[in-house]
């Protein structure tokens, strides 16, 4: 079998029985590993994912793989299919800007599921999720942000390949497998981000880990795929890419593999809404702490990059989805309480009159990034704040960081303030950063705590 240097390079790091990795890089997949666990536990009673349990149960998916969060058993794809739903429902889980693609989410939705079935340690689901996530850089940095901006969602369209390499490592496939299983589930690449706004993107995370997770098994079974198909003309750079697009051979030359989360480090939300609208919130807090009472703000413009509008492009919202893909709304919901939580995007708070009011108030100018440049979230693309009171006083506040990205890391306290607000007890997930490595996932008392509070609420 003749393997591209795509394949060829990474397989052979990825099935090492020993990954050679960064020093920090399984702290950052335990972390990573609560973060998700706690956003899909919160997902579990929204739209997206009750519908997928329907669909599920009238296709009759049925077995002993519960998903998180509880329900009834279901196949393992199926699953790894609900829990995607269920974790994205709310846009709260970590993303990464190489791609810029959901990783965790559609890669811990099918880890989840398997290591229910087959008793998983930590370690296992960590390195497996640290194959998957590299996997997904290597794949963003070989097609470029034109890939995303032309209108793929990225998490569909990667996340599959990443999916199907880390449940290739959690099973122990060989190199020439694993290739097989990557490939394979390029077939299942798709999804558009104008999506966004409705129950589909959600969806999106869901059907990323049901393909990869089933072209792993596939592969197991001894599934074979074209793995060449990375480069080749017509192959998956000259489909999903542009005239931009460095390409596989480019990128793996120069490939540090192991220092993924190093050289493209997970960035976690403080909100849960769109990444677009992280930096906009942000500003709104701080600008709300400056407030006093009686202050009547009279006009509200925020300026950012165009190409980020595309996608959080809603202005006033007619449901929960497209509250958290509208930056004027997240802009108003910050400056009037001071603090942004799940509960800021139920229907009574986005029906709110005063937010609907303000949110009408926001005018957005937006510019152009230069050409060639990467699409990252940060000081190359800043965003601006500026409230205008009644007085006359001009409150303006400029963002650059990205909040909980690598210049204004999510800290373990926020984190356990996070779990907290996804409604599961802080100190559990506390021990859970803690647990000895070689502890089955499943028997851990977070992931315990996540299906049997599930099961009390029914």
């Amino acid at each position: 079998m003749t393997l591209s240097a795509f394949s060829e390079q990474f397989c052979t790091w990825a099935t090492a029985p020993d990954l050679a990795l960064c020093q920090e890089a399984r702290a950052v997949a335990r972390f990573s590993l609560v973060d998700t666990l706690a956003c899909m536990f919160l997902g579990k009673d929204m739209h997206q994912p009750l519908a997928v349990a329907a669909a599920l149960q009238e296709d009759g998916d049925s077995g002993s793989v519960v998903a998180v969060g509880g329900g009834q058993g279901h196949t393992l794809s199926g699953a790894a299919l609900l829990n995607g739903a269920r974790v994205h429902a709310l846009d709260f889980d970590d993303y990464e800007l190489s791609g810029s693609s959901h990783a965790s989410g559609p890669l811990f939705s099918a880890l989840f599921s398997l290591a229910s079935a087959r008793g998983l340690s930590i370690r296992e689901v960590c390195d497996a999720w640290l194959v998957g996530h590299e996997a997904i850089v290597q794949m963003g940095q070989a097609l470029g942000y034109g890939h995303y901006d032309k209108g793929w969602h990225s998490t569909l369209t990667l996340g599959p390949v990443g999916v199907a390499a880390a449940v290739s490592r959690a099973l122990g496939l060989d190199r020439e497998r694993m290739a097989h299983a990557m490939a394979l589930a390029a077939s299942s690449s798709a999804g558009t981000l104008r999506q966004t706004g409705s129950h589909a993107k959600a969806i999106h995370e869901g059907l990323a880990a049901q393909a990869g997770l089933r072209a792993a098994l596939m592969a197991k079974a001894g599934a074979t795929a074209n793995t060449e198909l990375w480069d080749i003309p017509s192959g998956f750079i000259s489909l999903y890419g542009t005239s931009d697009s460095p390409g596989f051979a480019q990128v793996m030359a120069r490939a540090e593999l192991g220092q993924g989360v190093r050289l493209y480090p997970v960035i976690r939300k403080l909100w849960p809404s769109c990444a677009y609208t992280q930096r906009a919130i942000m500003s709104a807090e701080r600008i709300s702490a400056q407030l006093t009472p009686g202050d009547a703000i009279v006009q509200v413009q925020y300026r950012m990059p165009r190409p980020f509008h595309q996608v959080a492009h809603f202005g006033l919202p007619e449901n929960d989805a497209e509250a958290r893909f509208s930056i004027p709304y997240c802009v108003a919901a910050g400056l009037l309480c001071g603090h942004v939580t799940p509960d800021d995007f139920n229907e009574r708070a986005f029906r709110d009159q005063a937010r609907r009011q303000l949110t009408g108030l926001v005018e957005l100018d937006l510019y152009e990034l230069p050409a060639g440049h990467s699409g990252d979230i940060g000081p190359t693309s800043p965003e601006t704040l500026v409230v205008t009171l009644e007085s006359g006083k001009q409150l303006v506040d400029e963002g650059l960081a990205v909040p909980g990205g690598a210049d204004m890391p999510m800290t373990e306290a926020q984190l356990l303030q996070k779990v907290h607000d996804c409604g599961l007890p802080f100190e559990l997930a506390k021990a859970l950063l803690r647990n000895d490595e070689t502890a089955p996932l499943v028997r851990t008392s977070l992931f315990v705590a996540a299906q049997q509070a599930a099961g009390e609420s029914k």
